[in-house]
C-alpha cells in the first residue's frame, strides 16, 4: 500500500504525479493512500484530479487511491466541492488476501480536519473494532496527528487530550496496530501501547525533500520511505 500526504495541489503537481505514476505501475500494489490537504487554500479539486489524467497504467492494473480530508480541504468553503468527488470523509475498506492462507486487512479513514474526531465518529469507529478479531491486520488514518512529540504542532494539530487518550486506549485494546496521519509536513515514527504512530512527510511541489511509504504487508507489517524526486526538481538541484 503506498502512501503519501499533503500534495497541497494549486495547479500541477509533478510529485503526485510522479507518486501515481509509480503505484499504478507497481504489481503488488492493490491501493494507495493520500492522508489529506489534497488541494491548497481556495482551489479546487479538479486540480487534484487532474494529476491522475497524466500518467500511464498497466493494462488491467487497478489504480484506486483512498484520500482522507484535510484542514485545506474544508475550511475554505470547500466541503461541497469535496462531496462532488466522494460520498463521504469517513469510510473503511477490506483488503483481502489470496492462496492458501486467506486473510483479511482492515483500513479505516477518520475524519479529523477540523481538530476533533466527534462523539459519532468515535461511536462508529467503536462498532467497528467491536469485531476486530476477524482480521489479521487493522490500520487507522485520519489528517491530524493524535499528538506529536516535540513542540512543531499548533493548535489545529493535535487533538484535546480527552480524544487523544480514548482513542490511545481504542487502538491498544482492539488490535490497531498502525495510526498514519500527514499535516506537519516533518516525518515521525514512534510506538505506544503497542500501536505505531507514523506522521507521513508532505509531498509539496515545493518540498525538495518529499518522500512517500510504502507499507509492506504480510504476516508482519514493514514500512519504508522512499525519496521522490521529478525532472524539474532535479534541474533546479
Amino acid at each position: 500500500v503506498y502512501v503519501c500526504t499533503d500534495p497541497h495541489v494549486a495547479t500541477v503537481n509533478e510529485k503526485l504525479q510522479t507518486f501515481i505514476q509509480t503505484y499504478r505501475n507497481d504489481k503488488t500494489c492493490p491501493v494507495a493512500v493520500c492522508l489529506g490537504d489534497l488541494i491548497e487554500a481556495n482551489h479546487s479539486y479538479y486540480w487534484f484530479k487532474e494529476a491522475f489524467n497524466h500518467v500511464k497504467t498497466i493494462p488491467s492494473k487497478p489504480d484506486t487511491m483512498f484520500v482522507t480530508i484535510g484542514n485545506h480541504d474544508v475550511f475554505f468553503n470547500q466541503w461541497e466541492n469535496y462531496l462532488e468527488y466522494w460520498p463521504t470523509a469517513m469510510y473503511y475498506f477490506v483488503v483481502e488476501t489470496n492462496g492458501k492462507n486467506k486473510a483479511k486487512d482492515l483500513y479505516i479513514c477518520l475524519d479529523n480536519a477540523q481538530g476533533t474526531f466527534g462523539e459519532l465518529q468515535i461511536k462508529w469507529l467503536k462498532h467497528l473494532l467491536a469485531e476486530h478479531e476477524q482480521y489479521r491486520h487493522i490500520i487507522v488514518y485520519a489528517h491530524v496527528n493524535i499528538f506529536r512529540r516535540d513542540n512543531t504542532s499548533a493548535d489545529i494539530a493535535t487533538v484535546s487530550l480527552e480524544e487523544t487518550y480514548e482513542m490511545m486506549s481504542l487502538f491498544s485494546q482492539n488490535g490497531v496496530e498502525q495510526f498514519w496521519s500527514g499535516h506537519d509536513h516533518a516525518r515521525e515514527e514512534f510506538t505506544h501501547g503497542g500501536v505505531k504512530y507514523i506522521i507521513v512527510d508532505s509531498m509539496e511541489q515545493e518540498n525538495y525533500n518529499s518522500f512517500y511509504m510504502i507499507l509492506h504487508v504480510g504476516d508482519k507489517l514493514n514500512n519504508t520511505f522512499h525519496h521522490i524526486e521529478t525532472d524539474s526538481a532535479r534541474l533546479n538541484e
